[in-house]
């Protein structure tokens, strides 16, 4: 497979519809082509083929919001899960400055989202359309480097994914665990 680099971040919408696509009316036109917008008020009386248009250009554009997550972003929020990564961390944080390389096994990391739109005539609800993101990383051979208790890079491995993706900061394994990072201590006197 061939990677180019992207422009940061790289989100689901730059992945499904490329990144040069004009996403709301590529969308737009997707579910007119699949029939996906005619019917979603079926209670509403009179509604013309350019209301329906216009129902299915505002869908779209509210759709077009949901698919603006960064892929890095979901698949760190996996690999915060990730046992070996969390036990590096802990082993990293007590050791300020000390860097743990972990050899990742084959996994998957999935983030599911259910999203969904209201849509209102005259003020009322009058339908509600929901919405089923599903993203599945594939992970082969990933070798992990933590220090401080983060991720700091990530190499060696194969994502299947039409670009190559960069760390562009480190990413925090564990949040919220009550233990202060290096960062939060260096400059504090006493314990």
């Amino acid at each position: 497979m061939t990677t180019v680099p992207v422009a940061d971040p790289l989100t689901v919408r730059d992945l499904l519809l490329g990144p040069e696509a004009q996403a709301p009316e590529a969308l737009a036109d997707s579910l007119r082509a699949h029939g996906a917008v005619t019917g979603l008020l079926p209670g509403v009386r009179g509604l013309t083929g350019a209301a329906d248009r216009a129902v299915g250009h505002e869908l779209a554009a509210v759709v077009n919001g949901f698919l603006d997550l960064d892929l890095v972003s979901l698949v760190a929020s996996g690999w915060s899960k990730y046992r070996a990564l969390k036990e590096a961390a802990r082993r990293t944080r007590r050791s300020p400055g000390s860097e743990e390389v972990v050899a990742l096994a084959t996994h998957s990391v999935t983030s599911a989202h259910h999203p969904s739109v209201d849509l209102l005539v005259d003020g009322a609800r009058a339908a509600t359309v929901g919405v089923n993101l599903t993203v599945l990383f594939r992970i082969t051979g990933l070798v992990a480097v933590v220090r401080d208790g983060r991720l700091v890079a990530a190499r060696e491995g194969r994502l299947d994914l039409p670009a190559a993706l960069r760390l562009r900061e480190p990413i925090e394994l564990l949040p919220g665990d009550g233990i202060r990072s290096y960062e939060s201590r260096r400059g504090q006197t006493g314990p």
